[in-house]
């Protein structure tokens, strides 16, 4: 049973997309972190976080397909995700933008939606 129209589809996957992105993004300076051999703590921090989004954001992106109650609860999953991630990456840019993505995305992940049958 879809708990979402396609039009909230279609958004949720923006969001969505744009957090792999940043997850993306967060890996590629991991790596390069790790490369250069110094704060290695912070690298592999960043690693993992950025693991942990690609996980959580490329599953709910895929649950989207079906627009059911699994994708709203991996959709869920992946904001307050992103909410903990800026914490724990407190002190870079990405502080700021987790957590604003991981709200938007609850937002649209939590507000009711009129589907259509």
């Amino acid at each position: 049973m879809a708990v979402y129209s396609q039009d909230r589809v279609n958004r949720l996957r923006m969001v969505l997309g744009v957090v792999i992105a940043i997850a993306a993004l967060t890996a590629l300076f991991a790596a390069f972190i790790l490369a250069t051999g110094e704060h290695r703590g912070a690298g592999v921090l960043a690693m993992v976080v950025a693991g942990v989004l690609l996980g959580a954001a490329g599953s709910a992106f895929k649950l989207l397909r079906d627009a059911g109650r699994p994708a709203k609860i991996a959709t869920i999953v992946t904001a307050v995700l992103c909410l903990l991630s800026g914490l724990a990456l407190a002190g870079s840019w990405l502080a700021f933008l987790l957590p604003l993505m991981g709200l938007g995305l609850l937002f649209l992940a939590l507000i009711s939606d009129e589907v259509e049958s």
